[in-house]
């Protein structure tokens, strides 16, 4: 046999199985708190862009918008709570791309919702697998990613 087949099949204390768990645990934390930080950043410029689209299309009745910064979940989420009150009769389906993941985000307002039958868990869940993606939500606000 090899060296290095004999070295791999030999044991691990415990010991060091502790330190080497802890190492990686305090990697995973660190780079957890690092992703955390560069999103903020998103969030904000991700809120500052669906505010500019609701100053351009305020009496619209329906936005459908691909944000043009990487995107969060929460920087969508942020962006609508200020839909919610500048623009209350909008509807709006919002896409934001990362690198990796594609959130959207949907808002109907309660009079879309109970006159039209417009539903916004159904609004996303039409086109939701045309992305290979999960999403869920109530009859005035969801969301979804993949």
């Amino acid at each position: 046999k090899q060296w290095y087949q004999r070295r791999v099949r030999g044991v691990i204390p415990a010991w060091r199985r502790d330190r080497i768990r802890d190492h990686i645990s305090g990697i995973k934390a660190k780079l957890d708190k690092a992703k955390i930080e560069s999103e903020k950043g998103l969030a904000t410029e991700n809120a500052a862009e669906i505010a500019s689209l609701i100053a351009k299309n305020k009496d619209a009745p329906i936005i459908i918008e691909v944000l043009k910064t990487k995107g969060t979940s929460k920087g969508i989420s942020e962006g609508l709570k200020t839909m919610r009150k500048k623009a209350p009769e909008t509807a709006a389906v919002i896409f934001a791309v990362n690198d990796d993941d594609v959130f959207f985000h949907c808002l109907v307002p309660k009079k879309l919702s109970s006159g039209m039958s417009l539903r916004a868990d159904e609004w996303l869940a039409t086109f939701s697998g045309l992305l290979s993606a999960k999403c869920g939500g109530k009859d005035l606000y969801a969301q979804g990613s993949g």
